[in-house]
């Protein structure tokens, strides 16, 4: 679906603060965006990372606001904020219900200018950017991704990374962010979008009236330097701790206004986009070399680069992986695609491009976005410009840029370093102590870093918006005679139908010596059925656009409206007939026992199995969900035979439809696809024990990571718990509040700098089962000590004293008020229908959810904290590089 040029209004203010404004009245949000036209791009040597600092510093006071009062403003009016960095623009966003939403201009409009830099909070949100920069290299792809941008770029500030160096933001002097913050944020250096509902007219009053005042200052200085042709391959290796080899390839292309950019986009989409793209077939199906494999087209203002990533089995070889990566790009140069093939990739991104259009957030993001890059009117003409592009056009984009000589290679090599993380370089191209002295850093990769939304918050008026939402849900319910529970509900605001199979069919039933039986029974669903093959699967969902997933629990599918009945065939089959083929089953164990390794790669993911160990003791949910080596080599296809033919099964099953279909469509669809289901009788389950630790458990696990995750806690509640919505408020004042408001967020990371990412509660994983009380950090091995007795000091202080009514009103405020962003898109609604009838709530519960939210009080907050949190009994996971 197009995005017309008419729809979007622009403005310009004397000041030149450019105003983007998109009605969109389908549902009671507004996103406001203002993006600035600066990133990593502007800085300079031995000042990097300024601009991410600076981004940061944007929320820790101005001479109206103070520390913290941004967030709680967003808080109490029951809103979502957030900001992100990237090489070409730093941009900060707002959503709310459309009753509150122009606080947010308030905010913006003052901070333009008016932030305060209190020498305090400088040197406290120093430690945190230093500590996200942690956060980054301790993922596996931390330092090849660092790395690979570096050595491509050698004189263009692209070489910097988004975060910066590490040497330059422990010694940057709060005077050069302030400078750079007064040299790039001004009016005339901005764009202002606003998305959703509200009138146009009004809001450029409101926008006049609080901008206009600004003065506009001297245009920031230009962007001179050019990097030179590269004149030879550049390689280099990186030797880790990890039990993967990954390897990521980049080459520089062409920026963002140029015409080149659409047919690159195109060969993004057919080398990586769904499981019938070229090198997914060849390197994941094919040749089983690797776990998956991933390219970007990232345009930027000053010239792109289109990356290539993928992440090896064990044992698996480097060398082979980039011949192949190799000789498919020289296929695209040699070989004219095939009108399938070419329609195919045009379809995928005709219908990602719809898909995103069903959130306010992602339309202000691409308005946004391409203004501050080129011009938002790049947006209407883009899919006309894609459906023009021809075979030939293909062809010789891929002749121009895909040139070995271009290319800069990594490679990251799991071996154990006497010390720390290495670099070895390859490069004619490289200066002597150039790149070797480089340090750490993160890539704020353009196109794929999109800011995840902090949580926001409602104000008082906050169930107005829930109940506005109400009135256009209206879900329907019937049952076939085969059992099957069906869940509708009409959307006609874009052409998109979403379905949802959800099978109660997960790890809790498989056994103990077959664990990772019911993932492994979910990634197979869709690589074959008796009509059709995996491959014959995929082609037909890429060929129309949409989505398919497949889980331990069932399938999902996004589809353009008018392809539906495709969607539903291929869910059905799925469901019904899985085949189960023994060449299949071999394919998806060994990438099971791959993805297992991987795992153990990534620090957090080691920490939180090793914590789940310890809490849920004999209890399934002990288990990874993907098993262990031992317990998936065991699996043989009687097991997974078995399991498919127990529990999928119509009686077992909740199928939820969203979207631009009536309720007689989605009547004669169902019952063509589904009624001939066989129904068959469940085995009867015995209820599962899961008992809560009588001492403290400590768990260590070594490991050369930069930082130290910790996770402390125990058990926690199933979803029918009666203090489930006490629980609830109390989880957003101790440790899930948006923003830094709830205590542990603000005493541990925004007063003390402890830590980028730290968060408690027990609600969120509260399913059917019991689910855990955690509390994670990710921090500096040296405050262990800090971090730990900071969280049990939140704890015991949560339970000993009743919370502020302040606090109270502003948690009820976030929760009754915020709730209406869980109802934007088609697959959100699928899963609300879904959680609704699995536990039971009842389709009214939309219009109970405010009150049962409203009337918990201060009293039953300090009860069910003093019930269901222990501050003694309970697990501790530690994994790092010190010890105890």
């Amino acid at each position: 679906m197009a995005l017309s040029k008419s729809s979007i209004q622009e403005t310009v203010l004397e000041n030149g603060l450019k105003v983007l404004t998109l009605e969109r009245h389908n549902i009671p949000i507004v996103c406001s965006m203002i993006w600035y036209k600066v990133g990593s791009v502007n800085e300079r040597k031995g000042e990097t990372g300024l601009s991410h600092f600076l981004e940061h510093m944007m929320f820790k006071g101005t001479d109206r606001y103070q520390k913290g009062e941004i967030d709680l403003r967003t808080l109490v009016h029951g809103g979502h904020n957030n900001a992100f960095t990237s090489h070409d623009y730093t941009a900060y966003f707002f959503n709310f219900a459309s009753d509150r939403w122009e606080v947010a201009l308030e905010i913006e409009a003052n901070r333009m200018r008016n932030c305060t830099f209190d020498p305090e909070e400088f040197e406290l949100e120093r430690r945190v950017v230093l500590e996200e920069m942690k956060r980054n290299l301790d993922s596996p792809w931390g330092w090849l991704e660092m790395e690979t941008e570096a050595m491509m770029f050698l004189l263009h500030p692209y070489h910097h990374p988004v975060i910066g160096w590490q040497e330059d933001l422990e010694q940057v002097p709060r005077e050069a962010v302030v400078q750079y913050y007064h040299t790039y944020y001004l009016p005339n250096n901005a764009t202002l979008v606003i998305v959703g509902d509200f009138e146009t007219g009004k809001t450029l009053e409101k926008i006049r009236e609080l901008f206009a005042p600004i003065p506009p200052g001297p245009p920031p200085p230009s962007i001179t330097s050019q990097e030179p042709k590269q004149k030879g391959e550049r390689r280099f290796k990186v030797i880790q701790e990890t039990n993967l080899s990954r390897l990521e390839m980049g080459y520089p292309v062409s920026r963002i206004n140029h015409p080149d950019t659409y047919a690159l986009d195109v060969i993004d989409t057919l080398l990586s986009s769904g499981k019938s793209s070229r090198l997914y077939q060849r390197l994941v199906e094919k040749e089983k070399l690797v776990n998956f494999v991933h390219t970007s087209n990232d345009p930027r203002k000053y010239g792109g680069v289109f990356f290539i990533y993928t992440e090896l089995r064990p044992g698996k070889s480097l060398g082979k992986v980039e011949k192949i990566l190799g000789e498919e790009l020289e296929r695209l140069k040699q070989e004219p695609l095939s009108d399938e093939e070419l329609q195919r990739a045009k379809n995928i991104i005709a219908a990602d491009f719809t898909f995103d259009q069903e959130t306010t957030y992602e339309l202000a993001n691409a308005l946004g976005r391409y203004e501050t890059l080129h011009s938002y009117e790049y947006l209407a003409t883009y899919l006309e410009n894609i459906e023009k592009l021809s075979k030939e056009d293909i062809l010789k984009v891929a002749h121009q840029y895909f040139v070995d000589e271009n290319k800069t290679v990594g490679w990251s090599v799991p071996e154990k370093p006497e010390r720390r993380t290495s670099v070895l370089y390859s490069s004619p191209s490289v200066p002597v102590g150039g790149i070797a002295s480089y340090r750490q850093g993160n890539r704020g990769r353009g196109a794929r870093q999109r800011g995840s939304p902090a949580e926001g918050e409602p104000g008082r008026g906050g169930p107005s918006s829930v109940r506005q939402v109400v009135t256009e849900v209206e879900p329907k319910k019937w049952v076939l005679e085969n059992g099957l529970t069906v869940l509708f509900l009409e959307n006609r605001s874009h052409p998109v139908v979403s379905i949802q199979a959800y099978v109660d069919a997960g790890q809790k039933y498989e056994p103990e010596d077959k664990a990772g039986l019911a993932y492994l029974v979910g990634a197979l669903l869709d690589e074959g059925t008796q009509r059709r093959s995996g491959l014959e699967i995929a082609q037909t969902m890429d060929f129309i656009g949409g989505n398919l997933g497949t889980s331990s629990t069932g399938v999902s599918a996004q589809v353009l409206s008018k392809d539906a009945h495709i969607a539903f065939d291929i869910v059905s089959d799925l469901l019904k007939d899985a085949a189960f083929e023994e060449e299949e089953i071999a394919k998806e164990r060994s990438k099971q026992l791959a993805l297992i390794k991987s795992e153990q790669d990534d620090p957090n993911a080691v920490a939180y199995n090793a914590f789940c160990e310890l809490v849920y003791g004999s209890h399934p949910y002990h288990r990874p969900k993907k098993g262990y080596t031992k317990t998936v080599k065991a699996i043989c296809r009687p097991d997974i035979l078995a399991h498919y033919r127990t529990y999928y099964v119509p009686n077992n099953t909740l199928l939820a439809v969203v979207g631009d279909l009536s309720e007689a469509e989605v009547h004669d669809l169902v019952e063509k696809y589904f009624s001939d289901w066989p129904k068959r009788p469940l085995p009867e389950v015995k209820p599962l024990k899961a008992e809560r630790l009588t001492g403290p458990k400590v768990k260590y696990v070594p490991k050369a990571k930069e930082q130290l995750h910790i996770y402390l806690g125990h058990l926690g509640i199933p979803r029918d718990n009666p203090d489930y919505y006490a629980l609830l408020v109390m989880d957003h004042i101790l440790g899930t509040g948006p923003g830094f408001t709830d205590r542990i967020s603000r005493k541990l990371r925004d007063e003390q700098g402890l830590a980028y990412t730290v968060y408690a509660n027990i609600t969120r994983s509260a399913t059917e089962e019991p689910g855990i009380f955690s509390a994670y950090i990710g921090t500096s091995p040296e405050n262990k000590d800090k971090a730990i007795e900071g969280f049990l000091r939140e704890i015991r202080q949560i339970q000993k004293e009743p919370v502020s009514e302040e606090e109270l009103e502003n948690a009820k405020n976030y929760l009754t008020g915020s709730y209406v962003f869980k109802f934007e898109t088609s697959a959100q609604l699928t899963g609300y229908l879904i959680s609704v009838e699995k536990y039971h709530l009842g389709f009214d519960y939309l219009r109970r959810y405010p009150e049962l939210v409203r009337r918990v009080s201060g009293e039953e907050v300090q009860q069910v904290a003093q019930k269901y949190l222990d501050p003694v009994n309970y697990a501790l996971v530690m994994v790092g590089k010190i010890k105890p």
